[in-house]
């Protein structure tokens, strides 16, 4: 009987008995003025062997600079508050309060180890941080709609920067005082940097530019100015300059007669209108306002801005009346009378 030994003569390494920092994180807070310094550290022999968790930090006045001083140096703390957050949570932190940090603007850096009660370390990880005071974004018009029909889109197209970075932008919202001095502003009034799928309008996403595709109410009987403001603001919440557009409605709007009054042929009746942006305005009226497609007759042609013109009641007699007004250079902006009225002997 021939007896075959199994022996595994290949070499074995050992696991590494070392302590390892999985991430650190150097954080500067805009509100209150911290700067958070916090590793994570295991061992493999568990956390009750790790015998310290040493920083360094550095800091220097720009980014290009060659001199690095040493800022602060300590040990980071599984403890929780006010130093950490949690207690024993394998997350080893250090908080620099706005006293300490004061004035110290700049480029900082971090470098971390881990050390054990055997002696062993982990290796150095760092992490860099600007603290700067925050910038508001800024915000500039690429396009304005800066005039609009009744039904029209308008288009908005504006471009946000942040000296903190794209991702400090938090929102950019607008609000809009009508012709009729009312102020709204509404949670939906907003741009969007989304791309299509934002659904605002938006070409490309992320690419600082803002975009909002407004539609208007084509029964709308407001005409006039239109003034837009946008204001950007970034997640510290430091706000843009507002930035303030004026948006032109032309149009007409019939104020008399709307009503079911009784017209007396060969009598003088004062027909009257508001109008926005318009020189001349075209007044007609129909005795069939029941039919399906009335059929209306001129009465005449004046300067828009009188607002009123007195009209001498014809001989033609109805109880289905209506005047229609219009701006001859554009019949779509027009409005005709509410109800009818009646014209008798």
């Amino acid at each position: 009987m021939i007896m075959v030994s199994c022996i595994d003569n290949g070499q074995k390494t050992a696991p590494s008995s070392d302590p390892v920092i999985e991430s650190v994180t150097l954080n500067y807070s805009q509100l209150n003025k911290t700067l958070f310094i916090s590793a994570e550290v295991t061992d493999p022999q568990g956390w009750e062997t790790i015998d310290s968790v040493v920083f360094y930090l550095y800091r220097k006045d720009s980014v290009d600079s060659v001199e690095e001083p040493l800022f602060r140096a300590g040990q980071l703390v599984d403890i929780g508050p006010p130093l950490d957050i949690i207690n024993r949570d394998n997350v080893y932190s250090y908080l620099i309060d706005s006293t300490t940090l004061a004035d110290n603007d700049g480029y900082y850096r971090v470098t971390v180890q881990a050390f054990d009660s055997d002696g062993n370390s982990s290796d150095i990880e760092t992490k860099s941080e600007l603290v700067a005071p925050n910038s508001p974004p800024e915000i500039f018009p690429l396009y304005v709609s800066d005039s609009f029909e009744k039904g029209d889109t308008l288009i908005f197209k504006l471009r946000i920067t942040d000296q903190q970075g794209s991702q400090d932008i938090a929102s950019v919202t607008y609000s809009v005082f009508r012709p009729d001095d009312e102020f709204i502003s509404d949670p939906s009034f907003y741009l969007s940097d989304a791309g299509p799928a934002g659904g605002y309008g938006d070409q490309y996403a992320n690419d600082g530019v803002y975009t909002v595709y407004q539609p208007s109410n084509p029964n709308s009987e407001l005409q006039g100015l239109y003034i837009f403001y946008f204001v950007a603001k970034d997640i510290h919440g430091a706000t843009s300059d507002t930035l303030k557009e004026s948006v032109m409605n032309p149009g007409v709007i019939l104020t008399s007669p709307n009503y079911a009054d009784t017209l007396y042929t060969t009598h003088t009746y004062r027909i009257e209108w508001e109008s926005a942006y318009i020189s001349s305005l075209k007044i007609e009226y129909t005795t069939n306002a029941n039919a399906g497609t009335p059929s209306y007759k001129n009465i005449t042609t004046v300067t828009a801005s009188t607002g009123y013109y007195d009209w001498e009641v014809p001989y033609s007699t109805s109880s289905h009346c209506k005047v229609r007004i219009s701006d001859p250079a554009y019949p779509n902006r027009y409005d005709v009378s509410d109800n009818e009225f009646q014209i008798i002997p």
